[in-house]
């Protein structure tokens, strides 16, 4: 016996495949059949951007906002970027700070960088640093910003990492002009300290 492939099935598969209007119809179909926090969060993100239709700022938020109150890490970082900026929303900074929280609680990366813009040097680099422990690449040469002065080879390893993981053309770039200042010797302790933090990575993703 065949199971029935629910709206909200077809509508995450058409998102997966980038069809953004058969998503965005597939998902309005889901939710008119029940109220779900990943359908919320889907939808709001077409909303968002404009895919599949018109751009609504103010709709998206609205799902964004009730599955954030599920507790969706996604919902609630994109929730709290809308309450930081102000966009679709009333602009309130302490609201988006709550809802990065959260959602870096439930180790979303996206979250942790939030966070580290709105903190100060010492409390930033620590949540890049988990940021980037977790695997998420972007965070990654925003530390390195972090750590050039103060340690420019670990500052070079992630820079390596990110290069590593996802093959960032940013990130390679400034490990060639930072390597520039480095002795050979300096430029393998972070090959090596690279290596072993995508490794690290990779063992804590299985």
């Amino acid at each position: 016996m065949f199971r029935r492939i629910s709206h909200l099935d077809r509508g995450l598969d058409a998102f997966e495949r980038r069809q953004w209007r058969r998503a965005r119809r597939r998902l309005e179909e889901a939710l008119e059949e029940e109220d779900r926090a990943i359908a919320r969060y889907h939808l709001g993100l077409l909303y968002w951007r404009g895919l599949g239709g018109k751009s609504d700022k103010p709709a998206a938020v609205v799902h964004f906002a009730h599955a954030a109150e599920d507790g969706l890490p996604g919902a609630q970082t994109a929730y709290g970027i809308a309450l930081r900026s102000g966009v679709g929303v009333r602009k309130d900074v302490e609201l988006a700070r709550e809802q990065f929280r959260a959602a870096a609680g439930a180790q979303d990366g996206e979250a942790m960088v939030q966070l580290a813009t709105l903190s100060d040097s010492d409390e930033a680099r620590y949540w890049l640093l988990r940021a980037s422990e977790i695997g998420y690449t972007p965070a990654m040469p925003l530390l390195a910003d972090l750590l050039i002065e103060r340690d420019p080879v670990d500052a070079l390893a992630w820079l390596y990492a990110a290069v590593s993981l996802a093959g960032a053309n940013g990130a390679r770039k400034r490990a060639r002009q930072l390597a520039r200042g480095l002795t050979a010797k300096e430029i393998d302790t972070a090959q090596k300290s690279g290596r072993l933090y995508v490794k690290e990575i990779q063992q804590r993703g299985r």
